[in-house]
């Protein structure tokens, strides 16, 4: 079942897909292939098979906790995205599926508009942010927006937390001046008052199912290594980076809060950081459902 659903969605993104369903018969049947799909316990046979094909690139499923699978994302760019599912008899989430999977499939294009991540009919709100005080009203204003949903106080809160660390990359660590050395990165305590030029644009809206979150910053320069070697550190309870805007604490931060991360980054113009969390998720299902991660560098 979980082979038919992922034909189809696949399929449906623009692939023509086949199955192999034993680990021995996938290196002959990996010619002329461009995407390779395989859940995280296949995780060594994916590096091999990237490893020995430059071209290919790998999608890996789990439903188990990220930090098992990071491993084979930070040595390998060819790995970028890891697609979250509930549990073994199910396939990932079929809008992220497709979109992860279209947007491989046709690299050039641009990346999705923040509408793509919700249904139709969404409501939210998107505004810059200027100032330090700024901040702290745009993290009232995200809380506000959340509790009038009707959700658990505990989401707002949650969220109230994930737009305040990724406002403070945004406005801290990504500006840097014309010979690339950060601005205001030296001191994160001190009140910034941003030029038009460097202001960060924070986004939220909810469709009622799901409750979206992207801050955009117009420097560009969050790397795929700190992302991913971030992330398995905090997870692991290592030092965090502070640096190279938004691989610190707020990495992890993120990540628990959210059931995916996107991170989209073009090198010296932009990066958008875009968080997504389910609203019918109970707390229960929350901590115990696996969470996604993707990277496109464009």
């Amino acid at each position: 079942m979980v082979s038919r659903k992922l034909i189809r969605f696949l399929t449906c993104a623009g692939f023509e897909a086949s199955v192999v369903h034993e680990p021995e018969q996938v290196a002959e049947n990996l010619d002329g292939v461009d995407l390779f799909v395989s859940d995280a316990f296949d995780g060594d046979l994916m590096v091999e098979s990237v490893t020995a094909r430059p071209n290919l690139r790998g999608i890996l499923m789990t439903a188990e906790p990220i930090n098992r699978t990071l491993r084979y994302c930070i040595e390998h760019e060819q790995i970028s995205n890891v697609l979250a599912r509930k549990d073994f008899e199910s396939t990932p989430a079929g809008w992220e599926l497709l979109m992860i999977a279209r947007r491989l499939i046709k690299p050039n294009e641009a990346g999705p508009s923040f509408a793509h991540y919700l249904n139709w009919g969404f409501g939210g709100f998107q505004q810059k942010v200027p100032t330090t005080p700024g901040r702290d009203k745009a993290v009232e204003k995200v809380q506000q927006f959340i509790s009038h949903l009707g959700v658990p106080k505990r989401v707002a809160d949650m969220f109230g937390e994930v737009t305040h660390e990724m406002l403070m990359n945004a406005m801290y660590d990504a500006p840097v001046d014309a010979q690339g050395t950060a601005i205001y990165a030296q001191d994160r305590k001190a009140i910034l008052n941003l030029r038009e030029s460097e202001q960060p644009t924070l986004r939220l809206a909810s469709d009622g199912t799901k409750l979206a979150l992207s801050v955009v910053d117009p420097f560009g320069r969050l790397q795929r290594k700190h992302v991913f070697a971030g992330l398995a550190r905090g997870l692991a309870g290592g030092e965090m980076d502070r640096s190279h805007g938004g691989a610190g604490l707020g990495m992890v931060v993120c990540h628990n809060a959210t059931i995916g991360m996107f991170f989209d980054v073009v090198k010296g113009k932009r990066t958008e950081v875009t968080g997504i969390f389910d609203l019918d998720m109970n707390q229960r299902e929350f901590r115990s459902h696996a969470k996604s991660l993707h990277y496109f560098e464009g």
